[in-house]
């Protein structure tokens, strides 16, 4: 069983084994009286030894469609967990899908390799137990990793990391434990599930509050909950602050409409008051004149009575003169309140052409008799017009762009006839600047007591921005960003739509670039990306108009063909590779791996079709991938060495020591050659560094160095993608380590150190000191061989430096040296 999985199986310090599945096997041996012979150890080498027949029993097992075919499982003992753990400065980490650009630290063998890979996840680095997983995590040689909760908790916490990282809410996987036979032992299981069965509830929830505890800390102390609640009410705040502003707005907008009306209703009353006081002056008048000539009638007929009628006509025109006293005082009151109207209008129709102005909204009015418009200046800005251009409907009619004009006059009529509003999004011509823009306009139609259409009563509002906004992201909903080609969305939609009889025969094919992560790792991501962009572009030129070209992720792609046989596929893939034999990035060229599977009824099944498509896929790719992975590293070797000639006669000289040395030390022809190799290639990973740096003629900066630092990584990188070089990997890694432990990158020391590796640093220091630099000329061989004894059991491996020194710097065969 795995010997590093607490709180089930795991090491005390003292080593012995401890934890719940050794206290279940101790009960099991208790009620059966079988004697139980437990072996821990890391669980890759647990299962291998399984598989070599080494044990009866492997436990701490759990489930997948590989293994079922290989073994027998008892009954599940234990649920565990598999979440994805990550540093806590990095942001988005939700799911699986979220992991890709990552590189995902895992345990060597565990089932969460094949769950990664099934998502597309590909850049996985394994070690060998779980501790060691949490160990790379401690030294920041790993930021996410996938491991059971409770392991990975018990160490984090041991090794005092637990509040630099989180974890995800959403699960990677959930499985099960189990214990496991091989398969033609059967005879055992029957023992096994009687023998546990034995143990009781209570005895198994005892061994589990041992291990376990009986408290968990509340969700919501959980410092990702407080941040999901924190984010959650600034956002509630946000949008309530935003609707606030928006109805406030609406109010305002017609609370001040109401007053403008009120205020014409004001001015109307004021208006009718005045014509009533004219008519009851003009009706006094009238019957005071018709009384006048009543008297001046009487007073020809009686003098008698003329003195009383002066009187009375007196008085009737001093009643006169204080009815129009009154009706001067009522005349002034009221045209001060019009004008107090006047400007409260007035303030109302700035308010609301600044309202109008802030909203982008322009109004109108248009005379349908006489075909005028009278238009505010949010429209002229929005059609391209000053107030030079003709103020009619014709006019307006000229800005529509020609292929809506048909349809907006439509759309308008059907309403008008409707007697209905306008509400109408549609295309028009700057007359300005004549850049096309889409606006929305709104219109009521007034009526007069006939039906005849009198008036046109609008708002129109520039809405290209939010149009151009829409499209843009309905766009990137289904293409990918990268390469312009269909994503992964908008291929699982096309399929679903086209596995139909009418689209029979339905190929699919499946397409990865070979060596993808080796160009990423030597030249960067952008000659990646730059790869990428040119593999698409050779899908789209060698397929067909109608076919179906998507991007899954990373570096595969997949293509659709409608009612296309195998025949007609096999003619598409050989333009395809063809077109790609012609493309290159920089000097890197292009290689794609192919499968395919075709769809001939409705019996198969689109998904089985798929997968059938993708293994094909990685079989071909099996026998391109080493081809052009070796392709690559011969061109990452030229490319070094063409942008620093420095750099190639170093590795050449350093090659010729390395062989010297094999042959001084008598090893075998094979080992020397390789040994040649290695010395040949150990500087692979400059290739990463930039050239300013590599070429520096002073002291470089502590970035700089650091900058430096990174190429035996890069370089085992490099090596370690090609097969056969897995070895070489190693040593370039290790060819900067120091005898002493003190070395980079992983501080290895004395006998851990490989014996090419320890033949390399001798070499790489001797021709580097007897060898002019940007920074200084070659030292002599004396100063060279005196550092060398200086730092033999320091640096360098002491009994190898002498050797170095009598058989091969002091031996007549020494390479001549260049500049």
């Amino acid at each position: 069983m795995d010997d590093n999985y607490p709180p089930y199986s795991f090491r005390n310090n003292q080593g012995d084994l401890q934890g719940i599945t050794i206290d279940q096997w101790k009960l099991f041996e208790q009620k059966t009286g079988i004697k139980v012979n437990i072996t821990g150890m890391t669980w890759n080498k647990a299962y291998q030894s399984m598989m070599q027949g080494d044990f009866d029993v492997i436990d701490t097992i759990s489930y997948n469609d590989d293994r079922v075919k290989i073994f027998d499982y008892s009954k599940p003992y234990a649920t565990i967990e598999v979440p994805i753990f990550f540093q806590k400065n990095i942001s988005g980490i939700t799911d699986v899908n979220s992991l890709k650009g990552f590189t995902v630290a895992v345990k060597k063998g565990d089932n969460s390799i094949n769950v990664l890979k099934e998502h597309g996840i590909t850049n996985i680095k394994e070690y060998d137990t779980t501790e060691a997983v949490i160990q790379a995590a401690k030294d920041q040689k790993a930021v996410i990793f996938t491991l059971g909760k409770a392991p990975a908790l018990y160490y984090l916490y041991k090794l005092g990391i637990q509040d630099n990282f989180n974890y995800s809410s959403a699960t990677l996987y959930t499985s099960q434990f189990f214990r496991a036979i091989k398969k033609g032992h059967s005879g055992f299981m029957p023992a096994i599930n009687d023998g546990f069965a034995q143990i009781s509830e209570s005895e198994y929830q005892a061994i589990d509050k041992k291990w376990f505890g009986l408290t968990s800390a509340p969700f919501y102390v959980n410092p990702l909950f407080r941040v999901i609640v924190i984010i959650g009410v600034a956002a509630f705040l946000v949008a309530l602050v935003l609707f606030i502003w928006n109805r406030t707005l609406q109010r305002m907008v017609k609370q001040k409409t109401g007053e403008l009306w009120s205020a014409f209703s004001a001015i109307k009353q004021v208006e009718e008051e005045i014509r009533e006081l004219n008519a009851e002056l003009e009706r006094r008048v009238l019957e005071r004149t018709a009384q006048l000539e009543d008297l001046n009638s009487e007073l020809e007929e009686s003098n008698a009575l003329l003195e009383e009628e002066i009187v009375k006509r007196e008085k009737v025109e001093e009643d006169i003169r204080k009815l129009n006293e009154e009706l001067e005082d009522k005349i002034k009151m009221r045209t001060s309140q019009l004008d107090e109207l006047n400007a409260v209008l007035e303030q109302h129709n700035t308010l609301l052409h600044e309202s109008q102005k802030v909203a982008g909204l322009g109004s109108y009015v248009i005379d349908l008799q006489t075909r005028e418009l009278r238009p505010s200046p949010e429209v002229h800005e929005i059609f391209g017009v000053d107030s030079t251009y003709p103020n009619t409907l014709d006019a307006l009619l000229e800005i529509i762009h020609p292929d809506w004009r048909a349809k907006a006059f439509s759309f308008s009529s059907k309403r008008q006839l409707d007697q209905d509003r306008f509400d109408y999004e549609y295309k028009i011509i700057r007359f300005s600047d004549r850049e096309e823009r889409w606006v929305h306009g709104f219109a009521k139609v007034e009526f007069d007591d006939l039906g005849n259409a009198i008036r046109l009563i609008g708002m129109i509002q520039d809405v290209t921005d939010t149009k151009l906004s829409a499209e843009k992201i309905l766009y990137l909903s289904f293409h990918d960003q990268l390469t312009g080609l269909y994503n992964r969305r908008f291929f699982e939609e096309e399929l679903k739509r086209l596995d139909v009889k009418r689209n029979y025969p339905l190929t699919l094919v499946m397409a990865d670039v070979n060596g993808l992560k080796l160009i990423n790792d030597s030249f960067g991501h952008a000659t990646g990306d730059e790869l990428l962009k040119n593999v698409a572009e050779v899908l789209r030129k060698g397929c067909r108009a109608d076919d179906i070209i998507a991007r899954l992720g990373g570096d595969e792609f997949v293509i659709l063909l409608p009612k296309t046989g195998a025949v007609e596929t096999e003619q598409i893939l050989k333009r395809v590779n063809a077109l790609a034999t012609q493309e290159r990035v920089g000097s890197v060229e292009l290689s794609i791996s192919f499968g395919y599977e075709t769809k001939r009824n409705e019996i198969k099944d689109i998904h089985e079709l798929l997968k059938k498509a993708e293994d094909y896929m990685y079989k071909r790719k099996l026998f391109e991938g080493p081809s052009m992975r070796g392709k690559t590293i011969e061109t990452i070797i030229r490319t070094l060495h063409e942008k620093n000639k420095r750099e190639e006669q170093h590795s050449y000289r350093v090659s010729a020591l390395c062989q010297s040395m094999g042959e001084a030390l008598g090893l075998m022809e094979g080992e020397i050659q390789e040994l040649k190799n290695v010395g040949l290639l150990h500087d692979i990973g400059k290739i990463a560094i930039d050239e300013e740096i590599l070429n520096k003629p002073g002291k470089l900066t502590n970035a700089e160095w650091a900058e430096i630092k990174r190429h035996p990584e890069i370089g085992y990188r490099i090596l370690s993608t090609v097969n056969g070089m897995a070895e070489m990997a190693e040593y370039v890694l290790a060819h900067h380590e120091r005898w002493d432990g003190l070395g980079y990158p992983k501080g290895l020391k004395g006998e851990e150190l490989a014996l090419q590796t320890r033949i390399i640093a001798i070499a790489d220091a001797y021709d580097a000191m007897t060898s002019a630099r940007s920074y200084r000329d070659a030292l002599p061989d004396e100063v060279a061989i005196a550092e060398l004894q200086k730092n033999a059991g320091i640096q360098f491996d002491p009994e190898l430096v002498k050797l170095f020194i009598d058989k091969v710097v002091n031996a007549s065969s020494i390479l001549k040296r260049g500049n």
